[in-house]
């Protein structure tokens, strides 16, 4: 955990200034613009992110899982596996592409209605989706280079920047709707031509095209491997997108958005998850590679107390106050129709964090065929549920449908994990954390200040105090005691 410790610490803080500067753009952009148009950005992602599934052809899986053997057995000018990779996704990008003028009157009649901006901006949906594509292709290889702090930060915090950017352009006139939605369209391709730069400089960029003897030998391997983790990533991104697809369809644009502002604010309680994960992939793929289950185990475990610690402190402080903060915010009414929603979403976040890092040590293991098949199980459960649940009981039914979706998606891969090689992420320590944690909240709940600002100091200061002081004291989590240490170390110096 050495590794995926030191570089998380780097990486968490730039998520949560990127995740600050993303907190002032919504906030901004949730008052001074039509919800209508900030529907339009999220469904712009919600499609990249099923084109990337779709396109990369399962490449990037792919290369993260056979890495290792590459980086131990060529040197780096024939390694040919990133080679494939940009082959690949230029292919599936191709048919992809295609397959947009076919959907065209498709998207049409189903949201035609109720998200015209969908349908006036439909073809812009293609360099989104590209850059969209490649960046990430490149964000995975800068991590198998074990470069990870500065694609992270160009996710986190220079995304965001841009956005802000865009929107004060937006909200001041400079831009018009139109030249705001192709400004929108080339921001991932910002990234990418900076990330290119970086790795060129850091003499990263070193790959070759030409098939390689490993490839070879892997190749039997390699397609069985893709096959079945390429449909499984795309089921689960579906699953993981069916969500906001399905309210534009149905509620509309701004309903989407709405949405998404509350999925926003609970992504928050995943932070330290998606550092973690991104660092912890390389990691995970060379201890399977060497057969060290006590090395995956400790992964496993600690990185659950971890972010499950993490999670909680941030959940406990977000849903304390959330009322006193929508008063001071003072937000158009539409966004007060989805307060349950938050609770909801928070939730689901703290729940998926208990289950640690289970998804990347199958995807990197010789069962990876667990993913396809736990991928299928929430896939087949988001889709009908989303839109039933939808119809039913409103923006708080997609949230219960994706809670549900999570709960089966880890509980599979955590029974597989347990039964095959007795590997899990719960220990003692974890459920004293969830005891301390409920208690600590109840009785914070009962704390009663009319003034808001008071009200969500007060709360804030007691709950992390108690909470937090309590896991240090204890050591409930090594991970989160090393962090402190290291954090007051640094400042201690400063």
């Amino acid at each position: 955990m050495g590794i995926i410790r030191n570089q998380s610490i780097k990486s968490t803080l730039i998520t949560y200034i990127g995740f600050g500067i993303g907190g002032i753009y919504v906030l901004l952009v949730a008052k001074l613009v039509d919800p209508n148009i900030l529907g339009l950005t999220r469904f712009f992602i919600s499609i990249a992110a099923i084109v990337y599934a779709v396109s990369n052809l399962g490449s990037v899986t792919m290369m993260n899982r056979f890495y290792p053997y590459y980086r131990d057995l060529l040197p780096a000018p024939k390694r040919d596996v990133f080679g494939l990779v940009l082959m690949l996704c230029s292919i599936g990008f191709l048919l992809s592409a295609a397959g947009t003028f076919f959907l065209h009157d498709l998207v049409v009649r189903k949201f035609g209605t109720k998200s015209v901006f969908v349908v006036d901006y439909y073809y812009l949906l293609l360099p989104f989706s590209m850059f969209y594509l490649f960046f990430t292709a490149f964000e995975n290889f800068s991590y198998n280079q074990y470069k990870s702090i500065f694609p992270i930060f160009l996710k986190e915090v220079a995304l965001r920047i841009l956005n802000l950017v865009l929107g004060i352009l937006l909200i001041t006139g400079v831009l018009s709707l139109p030249s705001y939605v192709w400004g929108y369209s080339l921001t991932y391709g910002i990234l990418l031509t900076v990330l290119v730069i970086y790795l060129y400089r850091q003499r990263d960029l070193i790959f070759s095209f030409r098939i390689s003897n490993v490839t070879r030998k892997l190749s039997r391997h390699i397609v069985t491997f893709n096959g079945m983790l390429y449909l499984a990533a795309i089921f689960g991104v579906i699953a993981g997108n069916i969500d906001n697809l399905a309210i534009s369809s149905v509620k509309g644009l701004d309903y989407g958005f709405v949405f998404e502002f509350f999925t926003y604010i609970s992504t928050l309680i995943i932070i330290p998850q998606r550092s973690i994960v991104a660092i912890s992939i390389p990691v995970l793929a060379k201890s399977w590679k060497d057969k060290n289950i006590p090395a995956i185990q400790s992964i496993y475990a600690r990185s659950a107390n971890a972010m499950f610690t993490y999670a909680t402190l941030i959940f406990a402080v977000v849903t304390l106050n959330a009322d006193a903060a929508f008063d001071i915010l003072e937000l158009p009414p539409i966004y007060y129709e989805g307060g349950l929603v938050l609770m909801i979403l928070g939730l689901m976040r703290v729940v998926e964090m208990s289950f640690g890092v289970n998804s990347q040590i199958l995807g990197t293991s010789n069962y990876w065929r667990v993913d396809f098949f736990s991928s299928v199980a929430q896939f087949c459960v988001a889709i009908p549920m989303n839109i039933l649940f939808l119809k039913w009981l409103g923006l708080e039914g997609s949230a219960i449908a994706n809670f549900a979706g999570i709960v089966i998606f880890n509980s599979i891969r955590v029974g597989f994990l347990y039964y095959k090689f007795k590997l899990t992420p719960f220990n003692k320590n974890l459920f004293l954390i969830l005891l301390v944690a409920a208690v600590t909240y109840f009785l914070c709940r009962y704390i009663r200040i009319s003034n808001d600002y008071l009200s969500i100091i007060v709360r804030s200061v007691i709950f992390t105090g108690v909470f937090l002081g309590t896991v240090l004291y204890f050591n409930l989590s090594k991970d989160v005691t090393e962090a402190t240490e290291i954090v007051m170390k640094r400042l201690q110096r400063k």
